[in-house]
């Protein structure tokens, strides 16, 4: 039975199942719809570049004027900033209690100076003056006690010695009036002006140094140069801020109006044309565009830096960027960073000429080859 019934059935069911599978594979794959439309080109002859969204004045990276662990944050993500707003400040301790030691060495130089500025002082007047007088004193002393051993020495009545001991006690007492005499004029003459400029250029430099650690505390603070958004925030309290960065602190950029920055490629470069017509459409919405204005071309070509991720994109190339306003009016928002398709209106070749890559070299004519040789000289 299993041979008469079982077998055949199972043959002819095998034979349905192939004929079945075959007739499904030979069917044709339905097309599949992108889940993103690319993007189309505009019904004239253009260029193509990629664009990259920035600020009006490009995007500013900050970082810090001064290694040190950041202390405090002022701002915050999205925060708009103006003009010497402060942004983060370093830890400036040290210098705090350096400002404190050059004060008060400014202080001292300052006082120093007012009181030479200020000698004499009243009271410094008398006490020379008495000075004086008791030197004049010792030396009518003096003068009378020679005298009179000069008178017993003629007599022969004193020894040598002893009017000697008079007279040089005389010519001490008059070296010491003399002395007394001239402190009291350099004290009513006040200070000497040079001990005057020595004291004023010991205030120029205190107050100098106090300066210059107020400068450096200044710079602790980090502060916009410019108004703007906060983009980018990369700075954390407790942070080590050091001078080489892989990344900016902060990134700071006028979004009021915002920029497209076109790379160019270098093969395209005889189609480019300042001021042409120029349209920007977003990465998978082709249908919203953006009319462009022209800014500026940066004039140095570079190698391309900004990449797509398209498989068939050329790295090995070099890229001429241009620069495009956007409309402040927009259809949908637009943010830093982004990226556009941009395509500009490709200009016209002069007339006997043809740009175009598959049109056929011309082969150079050897009269023409000879007459750009440099020709030698007679003498050679």
């Amino acid at each position: 039975m299993f041979t008469k019934y079982v077998l055949p059935f199972l043959a002819a069911a095998g034979v349905t199942f192939a004929i079945i599978t075959v007739f499904k594979a030979r069917q044709p794959t339905p097309t599949s719809s992108p889940l993103i439309s690319p993007p189309t080109h505009p019904p004239m002859k253009a260029i193509a570049g990629a664009g990259l969204v920035e600020a009006q004045k490009e995007n500013i990276p900050i970082g810090t004027n001064v290694p040190g662990v950041v202390w405090e944050v002022f701002v915050k993500k999205g925060d708009h900033v103006k003009k010497g707003d402060p942004l983060f400040r370093i830890d400036d301790r040290d210098l705090q209690a350096m400002l404190k030691v050059r004060e008060a060495e400014l202080v001292s130089a300052k006082a120093t100076l007012h009181k030479l500025e200020m000698a004499p002082r009243p009271e410094d007047v008398p006490p020379l003056q008495a000075a004086v007088e008791e030197a004049r004193a010792k030396l009518n002393d003096a003068e009378a006690a020679m005298a009179r051993t000069e008178r017993l020495f003629q007599r022969q009545m004193a020894p040598a010695s002893d009017f000697d001991k008079d007279r040089f006690a005389y010519y001490a007492a008059k070296a010491a009036l003399a002395r007394a005499i001239a402190d009291l004029e350099r004290m009513k003459a006040g200070t000497w002006k040079e001990d005057l400029e020595v004291a004023r250029a010991t205030v120029i430099q205190a107050q100098s140094q106090v300066d210059s650690i107020k400068i450096n505390i200044d710079r602790c603070t980090v502060r916009a140069l410019t108004d703007g958004e906060i983009l980018q925030l990369n700075v954390r309290l407790g942070q080590f801020a050091a001078m080489t960065w892989k990344e900016p602190m902060i990134v700071l950029g006028n979004v009021d109006h915002l920029h497209v920055r076109v790379d160019i490629d270098e093969n395209d470069l005889p189609f480019f044309e300042k001021g042409a017509e120029a349209v920007a459409t977003l990465k998978g919405r082709p249908h919203v565009r953006f009319p462009l204005k022209f800014v500026y071309v940066e004039p140095y070509v570079i190698p391309k830096q900004s990449l797509t991720g398209s498989n068939s994109e050329r790295v090995d190339t070099r890229v001429l960027q241009v620069v495009y306003a956007l409309p402040d009016e927009r259809p949908i928002d637009v943010h830093v960073g982004q990226q556009m398709d941009v395509y500009l209106k490709a200009a016209k070749a002069p007339k006997g000429i043809s740009l175009d890559t598959d049109a056929k070299a011309i082969p150079f004519d050897e009269d023409d080859i000879t007459s750009a040789a440099p020709r030698k000289s007679r003498t050679s």
